[in-house]
């Protein structure tokens, strides 16, 4: 289905998926039962994009998990721990073209607090904030959230790096929402910059984290 952006109601999105074929256990699946690779995928095109994953396993005719589901569980647990295992953006210094005040600084983005965040001065709805790594770095995932508690704002964003002194375009999208992950090609910079071109309101952004994962 889609959205509708000036609907009445605000509903999150959830994605429902079997990590077999169908929703119930049959023993000729045993073999179809979703790789760890896959199941990592689904994590990014699910929880990657502001929405719920809902993962079907349905229990056997033992009423337990199936070695195989469980199996590839394990795996894809070990995956998605290693692809965010190194935070590379928490505690390093921030700024941004506009700042609302002291409580709404830059450097609430890489400060690991839920309960606070980076947005620009009243009646503004774009703007953008740069990471500095310190040195040159490699990374290839960014994750960015917006303070969700007041509402979904941001309508068009993109992240660049700064490389040999220009700014290239990694990833950029429409929504974030609560949480947006976006894979890109691994780039070695120093500085990563985060741009709201559009938003509904002062855009509100609690968090970004960057990482360089081996897959």
């Amino acid at each position: 289905g889609e959205g509708h952006e000036d609907g009445d109601y605000w509903v999150p999105a959830e994605v429902d998926v079997s990590i077999r074929p169908g929703w119930f256990y049959h023993p000729e699946e045993d073999s179809l039962v979703r790789s760890p690779e896959n199941l990592m995928e689904l994590y990014y095109s699910s929880v990657g994009r502001n929405s719920n994953l809902l993962l079907n396993i349905p229990p056997d005719k033992r009423g337990l998990l199936h070695e195989k589901d469980v199996e590839s569980l394990m795996a894809f647990r070990e995956i998605r721990e290693k692809e965010f295992e190194n935070e590379l953006a928490r505690g390093r210094p921030a700024r941004a073209s506009s700042v609302r005040g002291r409580d709404f600084q830059a450097g609430n983005v890489t400060d690991g607090n839920a309960d606070t965040y980076w947005t620009v001065k009243d009646g503004q709805t774009a703007g953008d904030i740069t990471i500095d790594l310190g040195q040159e770095t490699e990374v290839n995932r960014i994750l960015i959230q917006e303070y969700i508690r007041l509402g979904q704002r941001v309508m068009e964003f993109k992240a660049e790096a700064l490389a040999d002194g220009e700014w290239i375009l990694l990833t950029e999208g429409t929504t974030i929402g609560y949480k947006v992950i976006k894979k890109f090609p691994t780039v070695r910079t120093s500085q990563i910059r985060v741009t709201i071109n559009k938003s509904k309101a002062c855009p509100l952004i609690s968090n970004i984290e960057l990482y360089r994962a081996a897959f």
